[in-house]
């Protein structure tokens, strides 16, 4: 039985995600492959996507420096009034480049992308309800695409169009 469906707390859940990520990535910075001072770090923050929060696709271990760097600009509660990125805390580039890290670490060290490094159905119609790729989607449910492939692949470009879908979901979500 998983913390969730016993009840647990936020708190204890992450405390459980943090492991779980630092484990699976070896205890080392995927980045810069440092041993000290590593963190777990979401890819999408908790404060924007708080459904992620325990995906663990959506997770990454990196040291501290690197972390630092991530939430050098902006790392406060985003004004979903703006568009994406307008307080430098959410950069599309930077999600496609630490998604296609885990990829890239999951293949090097033969992990299976589907157990280790999920993310659930409503983060990956989230991503399209923003971006599109609606065939890529498809490939995923198939099986023929695994859930961390997709997300890099669908963050790298970025249409236009994109600023204002996200920011309509957004709303419509209510948050």
């Amino acid at each position: 039985m998983t913390a969730i469906e016993r009840g647990r707390s936020g708190k204890w859940i992450l405390r459980l995600w943090s492991r779980f990520i630092k484990t699976r990535d070896s205890f080392r910075c995927v980045c810069c492959d440092s041993t000290q001072r590593i963190q777990a770090h979401h890819v999408i923050r908790k404060t924007l996507y708080p459904w992620g929060a325990f995906e663990t696709g959506n997770g990454i271990t990196l040291c501290h420096e690197c972390h630092g760097r991530v939430h050098a600009e902006f790392n406060g509660q985003p004004d979903m009034v703006l568009p994406l990125g307008a307080e430098q805390g959410d950069d599309q580039d930077e999600w496609a480049f630490l998604f296609g890290l885990l990829r890239d670490d999951a293949v090097q060290r033969g992990l299976d992308e589907g157990e280790f490094y999920h993310l659930g159905d409503h983060m990956l119609k989230f991503f399209v309800r923003c971006q599109g790729y609606k065939e890529l989607h498809q490939r995923v449910m198939l099986g023929e695409m695994s859930r961390i492939r997709f997300a890099h692949e669908v963050w790298r470009p970025m249409p236009e169009a994109w600023y204002t879908n996200f920011v309509s979901e957004l709303v419509r979500l209510n948050l």
